[in-house]
């Protein structure tokens, strides 16, 4: 692996030691049997909440797949076999489960999300130790961006997104017809287009800062890094005009019913697609060694 948990566990273990790491999973059952059980509901929601439509965190379901191979890969090029316990694990287990019991009073749902997530740690301490933990640190916080934000956490950025996106639209539509704006309104011949908070870019935004996040932690390129999380922004916001001009287009020919139908979901899934696509080029372009 050439990334930064592996040169951390090169350098915090000995080297003469190579058996494969072999947890007692056994030992464990109770502890992993009743974080399902406690979890259950919370993971229930969140499936909801990424499944609900494309406009929501639908990049959260991927998260628990990636983290699930990151902890693969830390086990699997871990050279020592004896398992370490912390009982710091305590401590994060029991301001998570607190944040879960308060949540069950006040139902707000994303409380019990963010301690579900606080317990991983804990989890992790008690069943790999310490050092595993630390070497799994990037997990712990990539975890956290499967999380839905709420609007009233960002309702500023979401006015500001939805008149870059606005802006962008309009040029891109005064290509081919004529287009009036004023702040989110875009007035067109035939048709007017309203960018509201689901046209704003910002679920594609959060999905793009994320895998970014993911490919700079992969590569071992500062400047590359650096790179690849700064044009999170610009690429998603620039994809999301598109579309929305796009849509507006297609408004102005063929009429409002338009977005009734699956065009506007899946020009949804192809902007998130086009995002992806040019962050991770972005990423890797330049880091993959020439075959010899």
């Amino acid at each position: 692996m050439n990334h930064p948990t592996a040169t951390w566990l090169a350098m915090s273990t000995d080297p003469a030691r190579r058996p494969e790491f072999r947890p007692r999973w056994a030992a464990h059952t109770v502890w992993i049997l009743l974080a399902i059980l406690v979890f259950a509901p919370t993971i229930y929601w969140l499936w909801q909440r990424w499944t609900m439509d494309i406009w929501h965190n639908v990049h959260g379901m991927f998260i628990p797949f990636v983290a699930a191979y990151f902890i693969y890969k830390v086990l699997r090029s871990d050279p020592i076999v004896d398992v370490e316990q912390s009982a710091w694990g305590f401590l994060f287990l029991i301001l998570g489960l607190g944040m879960i019991v308060l949540d069950s009073a006040i139902r707000t749902q994303l409380l019990s999300a963010f301690g579900m997530v606080v317990c991983l740690p804990g989890l992790s301490l008690l069943l790999l130790g310490s050092r595993r933990t630390r070497a799994l640190a990037f997990v712990w916080v990539l975890c956290f961006f499967m999380l839905p934000i709420p609007a009233a956490f960002v309702e500023g950025l979401l006015l500001l997104l939805r008149r870059i996106t606005a802006v962008g639209a309009e040029h891109v539509i005064a290509l081919f017809v004529p287009v009036a704006r004023e702040d989110t309104m875009l007035f067109l011949p035939a048709a007017n287009l309203s960018i509201n908070d689901g046209c704003s870019g910002f679920s594609v935004l959060y999905a793009s800062v994320t895998l970014a996040l993911v490919l700079a932690y992969f590569n071992s390129s500062w400047p590359r890094r650096v790179l690849t999380l700064t044009v999170a922004f610009p690429i998603a916001m620039a994809c999301n005009a598109l579309r929305c001009a796009l849509l507006g287009l297609l408004v102005e020919r063929w009429g409002g019913r338009i977005m009734d139908t699956v065009l506007h979901p899946m020009s949804g899934m192809l902007t998130f697609a086009a995002a992806a696509a040019l962050v991770t080029y972005v990423g890797t372009a330049g880091t993959r060694r020439p075959a010899t």
